[in-house]
């Protein structure tokens, strides 16, 4: 038996730290060489309205798509400098090149990704971009089955599987030991294929759910960090005997390059509450992206240790939570939810309407995907939900590692368990935050009436937690209540839209014309049109301002519209998630209010990441 040594443990930690500094040092260097390599991508939200590419300039809130490169490059340099120090054998160094090699093809893809949209306004199409991942994995699959001495054995869970073991295994047993096929058996073939399979569609699941996480600043980097780690204590036992299993020294290196490049970003991609709808107030800490090539690249990574130390399922399923939450919430709302309820489902609300239904109409179970959009466009501060997500992420890594190397299985399984169950949870909250309602909140005890709100959730309270969150309050009160129906459809659960339009009606009820109008311009045009009834009250708050013309009166709904489409030529750049647009599901501001305008949020927008006050 043939155990690492002390001196190899000191040169692993030495190879951490090495890959670390050079990604923070050469992420730097990447950004002061490369400043206006930056996407000129539009890609139309949940609540966006589609607009045109052409005739863009430099973004205001884009940032350098070079953090990718930077690391990609720091982590093949390592990880060639760390086999020359550690004297791999030839076996371990195959194993190190493919690993390295696929890292190198999955960023290559990403960043013929990156320089179209930079470029080209416009990345690969989804077709090409899966296909080219699809490819380098089924490349890496190839090689890992010709020139690593493991490769072609069979193993544990698949080779035990009923029907699946007889095709891979020439003679599958009880024992959990390794399978070895041979040429020209049927099991030689039949491996070979299915390792193409396994290692192709694991590496592009894994690649591009890391790349759907990349959607905020240090969302993807950090859960990145906390994976890798995982990983890397995962398959610490085979540091124990290198003879049996001599993958476990590179693999080893592999996860703690991949965890030192992502550190070593994040301070280039630290999170902050920064927002372009609050750029005025907060300043951005954030100075480059990691793009397409740096979220493939990490991802791919990330499978390829999985699949060489036989951890797919401990991947797929505890590791990479956070990754699977936000791939699977892209796959269940936009692939199979939203091309059903368009082609099946009919709306009997709007059946004889006629008019288009968007997909917001539809009983989605997220107001926008990837899954961090919901949350954001729920009003989470942007900081706060990264290190949540972070902090998710460690939880399923702690896991994770408890059912590794726990060697007592209930244990194992409690853990399994309880990672279903964080899940599952998690996924639930989509349904349970999506819809809102209108409710009455006390009024300060200033007055005996009781203002009328905006909440989110379920309007119930079970010991005490309240299962609702307060989005913002209306001055009307509940005196603007006609009738026992309108009474009955407060506290029950409705769309935004809905939710909006119905307390539009109360503050025209109550007077409030330009806080009327604001709580109807957050409506995206589309839903506004299912709604006839709102149209007719526009025209008559229209025709009510018509007839004051003092000077402090709000401007009148084409005035406003006017004003609205003068401010957004110069708004409207970037890339910008969902909730960086003006959304239903933000809570109204006072100056809205006064106003009835909805483009003021978008005054404050300055180039990248400054405050009006470093501008001048």
């Amino acid at each position: 038996m043939k155990a690492i040594q002390f001196e190899q443990v000191g040169w692993l930690l030495l190879i951490f730290a090495t890959c670390l500094a050079g990604s923070l040092l050469l992420c730097g260097i990447a950004k002061k060489l490369f400043p206006t390599f930056r996407s000129g991508e539009h890609k139309p939200g949940t609540h966006r309205m589609d607009m045109p590419t052409v005739g863009r300039e430099i973004k205001t809130v884009e940032l350098p798509l070079v953090g990718g490169p930077a690391f990609t490059i720091a982590i093949i340099i390592t990880g060639i400098c760390a086999g020359y120090f550690l004297h791999l054998d030839q076996n371990q160094w195959n194993l190190l090149l493919i690993a390295l090699g696929a890292t190198a093809g999955y960023a290559i893809i990403g960043f013929l990704d990156d320089w179209r949209k930079v470029y080209r306004n416009k990345g690969l199409s989804e077709a090409a971009k899966f296909s080219g991942v699809f490819l380098v994995s089924v490349v890496a699959a190839v090689c890992y089955f010709f020139f690593f001495s493991a490769g072609q054995e069979s193993y544990s869970i698949w080779k035990d599987l009923p029907l699946l073991g007889n095709l891979i295994c020439g003679n599958p047993s009880a024992v959990d030991l390794p399978c070895r096929v041979t040429f020209p058996h049927a099991a030689y073939f039949g491996w070979f294929i299915f390792l193409i399979l396994l290692i192709g569609f694991t590496g592009t699941a894994t690649a591009v759910s890391v790349d759907f996480s990349d959607g905020f600043d240090g969302l993807a980097g950090g859960l990145v960090f906390s994976a890798a780690l995982a990983l890397a204590i995962a398959i610490s036992g085979r540091l124990d005997d290198l003879i049996t299993h001599p993958e476990g020294l590179v693999l080893e290196v592999l996860c703690l390059i991949c965890a030192g490049a992502a550190l070593g970003f994040l301070p280039w991609n630290w999170p902050s509450p920064w927002a372009a709808r609050r750029s005025a107030s907060v300043k951005r800490r954030a100075k480059i992206y990691m793009g397409d090539s740096g979220a493939l690249a990490l991802g791919g990574l990330l499978a390829m240790i999985a699949l060489f130390s036989r951890n797919e399922i401990l991947l797929l399923t505890t590791i990479g939570g956070v990754f699977v939450l936000e791939a699977l919430s892209v796959i269940v709302s936009t692939r199979i939810l939203t091309p059903f309820y368009r082609k099946r489902m009919k709306i009997l609300r709007f059946a004889n309407n006629g008019d288009f239904i968007p997909h917001t109409e539809f009983p989605l179970p997220f107001l926008a995907t990837p899954l961090h959009h919901h949350f954001d466009l729920l009003g989470w501060n942007r900081k706060h939900l990264v290190y949540a997500a972070w902090t998710l992420g460690a939880v399923f890594a702690v896991l994770s590692v408890l059912i590794s190397v726990d060697t007592i299985s209930w244990q194992r399984y409690l853990a399994r368990f309880l990672a279903f169950v964080l899940m599952a949870g998690i996924w639930s909250s989509g349904t349970w935050s999506k819809c809102y309602f209108v409710g009455k909140q006390p009024n300060s005890g200033r007055t005996r009436h009781l203002r009328l709100a905006l909440y989110y959730g379920y309007p119930l309270s079970i010991m005490g937690i309240r299962l609702y969150h307060h989005v913002e309050s209306i001055d009307a009160s509940e005196d603007v209540i006609e009738t026992p129906t309108e009474d009955m459809a407060l506290f029950q659960r409705m769309t935004i839209f809905d939710a909006r339009a119905m307390l539009g009606l109360y503050c025209y009820r109550a007077g409030y014309f330009p806080a009327a109008m604001a709580q109807w311009n957050r409506i995206p045009e589309r839903n506004r049109l299912l709604r006839p009834e709102i149209a007719r009250l526009l025209a008559e708050v229209d025709n009510r301002l018509a007839l004051d013309k003092h000077e402090t009166q709000p401007m009148k709904r084409d005035q406003l519209r006017a004003r609205i489409e003068e401010q957004r030529q110069p708004i409207l750049t970037g890339n910008l998630p969902p909730a960086d647009m003006p959304n239903p599901h933000e809570p109204i501001s006072a100056e809205e209010v006064n106003s009835g305008e909805t483009g003021s949020p978008w005054k404050a927008l300055v180039p990248d990441n400054k405050t009006p006050s470093e501008q001048s």
